[in-house]
């Protein structure tokens, strides 16, 4: 019974606030925009139909259906997901009686939305936590097998510009790594005194290799926070200890100490530690945490309960919202990449594409790792529905948004009939893919990816 409990509060509970923001958000910027423009709404709805429960208040019949896979606004005058063409009879509310650009601005306000709503988490988030701030260029991890590593870049390798641009620290590393995706990238490092030129090809990626480049800062091996209850705080250290050495290894980043106590869980370590101006040893044993590897098994791995203090500075509110609305086309862009890749065949549609399932067990790991880790995987979700949903197929705002340009070029409206037959294929073609993408979460379930 806690099994069920604990897999409905790890995994159900957080996709259906997912799902609920995004479809939420997604229909209230429809609504929005058809009262502005006086047109009726004759439904509000959070899942596809059948119908299950709702309320009327006024004309809007504000309710809950039962596929839970999106989310439908009913205007009058508009053929769409409900098959209805009993509402068009001309009426000044009916959507079909709006001026072209009104009609335009009711359709894509949703993906308006969304994609506000991105800007809007985004950089909030950056706004109440500040600005990180590491003062380096210097690699201090390189990951094995990593983008990185295949292209030669090594640790404690100064990165001293990328394309042509000069760095000063690691955010400067970052946001000019992510204004350049799609191209090719060149770094200019100094390696031993000596600067040296190394290239990075984009067409030689995969979408998902750039979630894994595999670089990280040059970090000191500095206590910044100790976590009560943790081996660290019981052995006295304090912050601003400098870890010297483990055993007879010195230590000359903070990626040598956390992968020397990771590997030697339950294992009593000698540390050298720097104190102002004292030296100390102190013996520690590291704390053994279960984890998940990428192949599903068990492993432990060893933690003393120390983290490295990041400093951050203020940031004003529309400097943090332009830099979320930075990285919300960032991460659209990034999407559209690998759409147009998943179409010429370069990416597995197996491995990039996600639904139901998929989306739940993310959820669920963003949730387990701390709600504010949810609530910035909405907002790049966000950016996802508002491209889905712009793309030009019938039942989706693109397909709706297709048909009104078209209209609007004829200088009149396609027929009632074709309308439907549109409509009713691309009902066909959605639920197709929703059965597909549901079919390879189940199918990556089972073999463990």
């Amino acid at each position: 019974m806690l099994n069920i409990f604990g897999f409905v509060g790890n995994y159900i509970l957080p996709i259906i606030i997912v799902l609920g923001v995004l479809v939420l958000v997604h229909e209230l910027g429809h609504f929005l925009a058809a009262k502005l423009f006086g047109v009726r709404v004759e439904r509000f709805s959070i899942g596809f139909p059948p119908r299950l429960f709702g309320i009327k208040i006024g004309d809007t019949d504000y309710c809950i259906s039962a596929i839970p896979l999106g989310g439908y606004v009913k205007m009058s005058g508009m053929i769409d997901e409900s098959m209805d063409a009993s509402t068009l009879t001309g009426a000044p509310h009916e959507f079909m009686s709006k001026p072209t650009w009104q009609k335009v601005i009711i359709i894509t306000a949703g993906v308006i939305m969304n994609f506000l709503l991105a800007v809007v988490i985004l950089g909030g988030a950056l706004w109440m936590q500040g600005e990180a701030v590491l003062p380096t260029t210097t690699i201090g991890i390189v990951q094995e097998g990593g983008i990185a590593d295949s292209i030669g870049l090594k640790k404690y390798d100064k990165i001293l510009s990328i394309n042509d641009t000069p760095v000063n620290n690691w955010q400067d590393i970052e946001s000019i790594f992510l204004k350049h995706l799609g191209s090719d990238l060149t770094f200019v490092v100094e390696r031993n005194g000596v600067p040296l030129t190394i290239s990075l090809k984009w067409e030689n990626l995969k979408l998902n290799d750039m979630e894994r480049f595999g670089i990280g800062p040059l970090l000191p091996a500095v206590v910044g926070e100790l976590t009560p209850g943790y081996p660290a705080q019981e052995a006295g250290l304090k912050p601003g200890d400098r870890i010297l050495a483990i055993q007879d290894s010195s230590i000359e980043s903070w990626t040598d100490m956390t992968t020397l106590i990771s590997n030697n869980p339950e294992v009593p370590l000698t540390f050298t530690i720097q104190r102002g101006d004292s030296v100390f040893q102190t013996v520690i044993t590291p704390k053994a945490v279960s984890y998940e590897d990428e192949e599903g098994n068990t492993q432990k791995r060893g933690l003393i309960g120390i983290g490295y203090k990041v400093l951050h500075k203020e940031i004003s509110l529309p400097h943090a919202m332009y830099r979320g609305y930075q990285r919300a086309v960032l991460f659209g862009k990034l999407n559209i990449t690998g759409f147009m890749r998943l179409i010429s065949g370069e990416e597995s549609t197996r491995e990039m594409l996600m639904g139901p399932i998929g989306i739940a067990k993310v959820a669920g790991d963003y949730a387990q790792a701390g709600y504010e880790n949810l609530i910035l995987l909405i907002a790049y979700l966000s950016v996802v529905l508002a491209i889905i949903n712009i793309l030009p197929i019938p039942a989706l705002d693109g397909g709706h948004l297709v048909i009104i340009l078209i209209e609007g070029i004829r200088k009149k409206p396609l027929p009632v009939k074709t309308k439907m037959i549109i409509q009713q294929i691309g009902m066909v073609i959605l639920l197709m893919l929703i059965f597909f993408v549901i079919f390879n979460d189940i199918n990556r379930l089972f073999s463990g990816n």
